[in-house]
């Protein structure tokens, strides 16, 4: 299957719903306000860091914005449905003796890391890795 061709100002579009769709899911899920505040920065701090690989890595603005999306997709479908996983792993956070960290739910480590599997293939196939012939 051959990968789409997306215009940037279509990306652009692209990025704002991302960006908005991890902002609505990903901050309400934080226990506390500092980790709100954290998140809600994440998506500045993204931009930054892409922009800066990408010059120093010579990428197009197109695959920046690939990588951006697929980021702001990715992290959401990862952590929906999971805020009392999160929140448990909070609390024992703040509870923990001698900084010992109990385990991370197996429900968010299964679904977080198949996340992030689906948006290495996801970006593959943005990028045309997986075209055949």
């Amino acid at each position: 299957m051959h990968p789409p061709q997306i215009a940037t100002d279509t990306w652009w579009i692209i990025a704002i719903i991302a960006t908005a769709m991890f902002l609505g899911v990903c901050v309400p899920l934080m226990p506390t306000r500092k980790y709100k505040n954290r998140v809600a920065c994440f998506p500045i701090l993204g931009v930054g860091y892409l922009v800066t690989a990408a010059n120093l890595r010579g990428h197009s603005l197109d695959q920046v914005m690939a990588m951006y999306c697929t980021a702001m997709f990715v992290i959401p479908i990862g952590l929906v449905g999971r805020g009392k996983d999160i929140k448990k792993a909070a609390e024992e956070q703040k509870n923990a003796v001698d900084g010992q960290k109990a385990p991370v739910s197996l429900k968010l480590t299964v679904q977080m890391g198949s996340a992030f599997i689906l948006g290495f293939f996801l970006y593959g196939w943005l990028q045309g890795w997986f075209v055949v012939g």
